[in-house]
């Protein structure tokens, strides 16, 4: 019996031990948005501050005096698979916020991540801190354009098209919802591609469809050229249509490109 008393009570001390080797866990229950408050832990408040989606910046705000983070890890939020290491460093010499700093590879900038903080309270307690990041915004744009009035024929140059129907279909998954999207050149042609506007925000996501009749009489230009961005905390994603209106039997598109900056 006493063999036993000994072998559970050892087995007690190991289980004690163990669990106070564990880090305590703040987790981010805010979604993916640019600011998280934490109710607990070393770190009151978390703030998204990337300009770039291949280079993640998240500010850290500690609690209190003597908190602190050390490094962390970048994750794919559903996968669970590490992306990056991320360097956690004061953002400034006369500030106490710190900043976690990680290089984030092409294939993953439009997956949603998840950032792993290790930190410790003034007292000495372990924390792991979670910080959500949304992926780069999703963005779908279908643009297509017909004929609606005469070919002008001109002497030694191009010709274009007196008028012309534009349709488009654009789909935008924001990935949080403090997305916006604008239209950033047009070349003077407003086809008001958010429903109506040049832009719209914030939204999480949305269906934009266009059906429009552009009157280029006066204008004569040669081409139909439109950009388009849409960004979130996290990153942005840049959409390029460039349509030619020299062919006297229909309008094609000439180049398309889709970025993620």
């Amino acid at each position: 019996m006493k063999k036993l008393g000994f072998a559970l009570s050892f087995a007690a001390m190991l289980v004690s031990a163990s669990s106070v080797a564990l880090s305590n866990q703040a987790h981010d229950i805010d979604g993916f948005e640019r600011v998280t408050e934490y109710a607990n832990g070393p770190i009151a408040t978390a703030v998204l501050a990337s300009e770039f989606a291949h280079n993640l910046k998240v500010d850290l705000y500690p609690r209190g005096e003597g908190d602190f983070c050390s490094y962390a890890n970048v994750y794919h939020h559903t996968s669970g698979e590490q992306i990056a290491h991320a360097d956690v460093q004061l953002l400034s010499s006369n500030t106490s916020v710190l900043q976690a700093v990680a290089d984030i590879p092409e294939q993953y900038l439009t997956d949603n991540k998840r950032v792993e903080i290790a930190c410790t309270s003034a007292a000495g307690e372990q924390y792991d801190v979670y910080v959500n990041v949304p992926g780069a915004p999703l963005v779908q744009w279908d643009i297509s354009a017909q004929p609606a009035g005469e070919f002008v024929h001109r002497p030694n140059t191009y010709g274009y098209h007196s008028a012309y129907r534009v349709k488009s279909h654009l789909n935008v998954d924001s990935q949080s919802n403090g997305g916006r999207c604008s239209t950033l050149s047009n070349r003077g042609v407003e086809l008001g591609l958010f429903h109506g506007e040049n832009g719209k925000g914030p939204f999480h996501s949305d269906i934009f469809t266009t059906d429009i009749t552009v009157d280029n009489s006066q204008a004569g230009k040669q081409v139909l050229y439109q950009i388009i961005e849409c960004e979130n905390a996290a990153g942005k994603t840049l959409a390029v249509k460039v349509l030619s209106l020299t062919n006297p039997t229909g309008i094609y598109i000439v180049h398309e490109e889709l970025v993620v900056k």
